[in-house]
């Protein structure tokens, strides 16, 4: 097998710092420690109730710990430590929703369940604060190994900021050199001085005994990488390469191989394999409790629009779904029937003639959306998602907005980032919409399960919203 390829497949093997597995396997034994000892204390004789919890325990840990990126922040603040413990409530969750299943959730004790969240929430807070400082007192400046970053735009900033002030590492940039068609003068950094030109980079290297070279050059810079590589080839220190990709419109990106060759995906859907099935399971099983719950509201308001004015009691919509399919989405009729010239959808807007005033209570309340969730059972929306807008409106933006149409990456939704967040009704200027493709796209880059049940308990919050009518 070629050489080059094996040498890429272990690259991408080695991708998690041992360190974060000795303390991944600190976590799951403190864990069990203290499931242990609430056992103990609370009189417990017959333990092998609780294997189950003893064993599912460290599984999803694994899961969850590593989703949530516990292992890849190591500055201890409050917002760290919140999200390790809201990691951790996850798991203890999950098992007591699995124990409820099978119907054995009465057989174990609260008073254990309760004590062993509580101590190992603050156990596992107190050992990552003092794997912490003790990680910074191993890496104090005395031990650390000399870098320099090539390069001063934004990505080389970000990087030198983020290597300088990680005290896991034992790398610390000492200075910057500039691309060659990048000024010198536009590096502004306290503590770390830009000492030259790309011409100079030899020099500095040898000058500073500089032990690893970071690139992170603009990409019409990219392909000085090579000459830049046999230029320190024989110096003997360590270059890495930082691909300027975030400059670009980047769509839930990841960095995956093919015949041990990287491949850095740019723009995909967030919703592949696993991930998939639990949002499509997750939307059909709350979209059929829901209509199950609101077909007495739901009744009422067909009955209430039917009387309101002549006409249909649903309204249906042609709009872009998943990868710009053409879906057609249901809601109750608030207007009274008009027409539209061809190729026109007109925005309704405060104080619009042509709403009924059931119409008006319905949109005020949100209540007209309800019908949508027929599409969530179809699999055309989900309950959360970028809100589908008129194929009219899509035409008008695409060519207006960036990245307008990469909304259409991940299923529409009922409700969404960009709702709960104030972006509501009319959207008359480009900045109103502008702000609300920057919610669909934060979105799509950071999806996940809990995101979804945090926007649907928010949307609770924000159905009388001023914004709506």
């Amino acid at each position: 097998m070629d050489a080059q390829v094996i040498r890429s497949r272990r690259m991408l093997r080695k991708n998690k710092p041992f360190s974060a597995k000795i303390q991944f396997l600190m976590d799951v034994l403190l864990v069990e420690i203290l499931l242990y000892a609430c056992l103990l204390l609370r009189g417990v004789q017959d333990l092998s109730l609780y294997y189950y919890p003893a064993s599912m325990a460290p599984l999803l840990m694994w899961i969850i710990y590593s989703s949530s990126g516990i292992y890849t922040r190591f500055a201890m603040d409050v917002n760290a430590s919140l999200k390790l413990v809201g990691a951790w409530l996850k798991v203890v969750l999950i098992m007591v929703v699995l124990a409820f299943m099978a119907k054995t959730s009465q057989e174990y004790s609260r008073y254990v369940i309760f004590l062993w969240f509580g101590s190992a929430a603050v156990v596992q807070v107190l050992w990552h604060i003092a794997v912490n400082y003790m990680m910074y007192f191993l890496n104090g400046k005395k031990n650390k190994i000399l870098s320099i970053m090539v390069g001063t735009g934004s990505l080389a900033t970000y990087l030198t900021q983020k290597i300088n002030g990680n005290p896991w590492t034992k790398h610390r940039i000492i200075a910057v050199v500039a691309g060659s068609k990048e000024p010198e003068d536009a590096w502004d950094m306290d503590g770390v001085p830009c000492v030259g030109s790309f011409e100079a980079l030899r020099g500095i290297v040898e000058k500073h005994q500089v032990r690893r070279v970071y690139f992170a050059l603009p990409l019409h810079n990219s392909h000085e990488i090579r000459d830049i590589q046999l230029l320190l080839l024989d110096l003997n220190v360590d270059i890495v390469w930082a691909p300027d990709i975030f400059g670009l419109h980047l769509i839930s990106p990841s960095v995956k191989e093919i015949a041990g060759v990287p491949l850095y995906y740019l723009s995909e859907s967030p919703l592949v394999d696993g991930a998939k099935f639990a949002k499509a399971v997750m939307d059909r099983v709350l979209a059929m409790i829901a209509l199950i719950l609101l077909s007495p509201v739901m009744l009422t308001a067909g009955v209430a629009v039917k009387l309101s004015s002549p006409g249909p009691v649903f309204f249906k919509q042609k709009r872009h779904g998943l990868d710009g399919k053409i879906i057609h989405v249901l809601k109750f009729r608030s207007m009274k029937i008009h027409e539209e010239l061809d190729h026109t959808v007109t925005q309704a807007i405060r104080g619009d003639s042509r709403i009924t005033k059931t119409g008006a209570f319905l949109r005020k309340t949100s209540i007209d959306e309800l019908p949508q969730l027929v599409n969530v059972l179809k699999g055309d929306m989900s309950l959360v998602g970028p809100r589908p807008h008129a194929l009219e409106h899509n035409e008008f933006y695409a060519g207006k907005v960036s990245a307008y149409m990469s909304r259409h990456r991940i299923l529409p939704g009922i409700t969404g980032l960009a709702q709960v967040n104030g972006c509501r009704g009319e959207t008359d200027t480009l900045d109103k919409m502008e702000r609300r493709v920057e919610y669909d796209l934060t979105y799509i880059n950071n999806w996940s399960i809990w995101l979804d049940i945090k926007v649907m308990v928010k949307t609770v919050f924000t159905l009388f919203s001023k914004n709506a009518y």
